[in-house]
């Protein structure tokens, strides 16, 4: 049940984070708690989901409300390095262009 967001980097108003470890039904809450103060000073959030070891629709559902959010407060949001399986549930649920993912490879 571990899993953790970390800033990893910061320049000119851009805040590049990474996740990594498990993202489900059990993770989602602390995550989007810890998002909520780590995106503050951020206008653009750039967000590395390569180190996820597992993912579920849960962790699909934590991303649309990322985006939701960040659509809200003006800002732009972006996920890179996206696990096939998350890709895969957000194509199943015709979400993937909603949320502009890109994939590990590409």
């Amino acid at each position: 049940m571990n899993s953790s967001l970390e800033l990893s980097g910061s320049q000119g108003g851009v805040g590049d984070f990474r996740i990594t470890g498990i993202m489900n039904f059990d993770s989602v809450q602390s995550l989007n708690q810890n998002a909520s103060e780590l995106f503050t000073p951020f206008k653009r959030i750039t967000i590395d989901l390569s180190g996820v070891t597992y993912v579920n629709s849960a962790g699909l559902a934590l991303l649309l409300e990322w985006k939701r959010k960040a659509i809200a407060e003006d800002r732009i949001i972006e996920f890179h390095g996206v696990p096939q399986k998350l890709l895969n549930i957000a194509r199943m649920s015709e979400l993937e262009g909603i949320l502009s993912l890109q994939g590990a490879n590409g």
